[in-house]
């Protein structure tokens, strides 16, 4: 049965009341009748975003968080951008012969449907690079994580002092190393020792 004629067999019956109900039970079938719907950033959570200070003259500072994908399909983290850097890449570091090294993932990073991933020292974490401003304790720093197939998810960073920076396995602190006499952005990420 077409909605319109549903919504006048039920107006003729008088009550507006009626006509909502009407109308809102249809609303289901409606949707099952088109395509399924994709998945929502809803399903995608962000929690814990934190990152660290970074020296003055430091171009480079970090982004750790946890995402959740409460979607039934697996997503795909591509990329990332935020107001405080000209850049904002995913990376994964990784140990190589004993070596500590940073390797970019430029293909982004895919989470399966119901799993989580921890942004931490020592593992994935954001590359915030070309810093406007050095990193301060106490700023939030807006970063707006995009995914394949599904929208951008807006997620908020905040500045810790390394004794407070959370689960802090005593891995690598890019916001500490001098990157003022390193041209971060044309380094060889997957040769760079850490």
């Amino acid at each position: 049965m077409e909605l319109s004629s549903l919504i006048r067999r039920f107006a003729r019956h008088g009550s507006t009341i009626a006509v909502v109900a009407a109308v809102a039970s249809c609303i289901p079938l409606m949707a099952a009748a088109g395509t399924a719907p994709e998945p929502h950033a809803s399903g995608v959570m962000v929690e814990h975003g934190w990152s660290r200070p970074t020296p003055p003259g430091t171009a480079v500072g970090v982004g750790y968080m946890v995402i959740h994908n409460h979607t039934d399909a697996a997503v795909r983290l591509t990329g990332a951008t935020s107001e405080v850097a000209t850049d904002v890449s995913i990376h994964k570091t990784i140990a190589d012969n004993g070596m500590m090294r940073m390797k970019p993932l430029p293909d982004g990073l895919s989470i399966d449907s119901g799993q989580s991933v921890e942004f931490k020292p020592l593992s994935y974490h954001l590359m915030l690079e070309g810093l406007k401003q050095p990193l301060k304790v106490g700023q939030k720093i807006p970063v707006t994580l995009k995914f394949e197939r599904i929208p951008a998810q807006n997620a908020v960073l905040d500045v810790r002092s390394l004794d407070n920076s959370g689960k802090d396995d005593g891995g690598v602190d890019h916001s500490t190393m001098n990157h003022s006499i390193i041209e971060h952005s044309n380094m060889s990420h997957s040769d760079m020792d850490h």
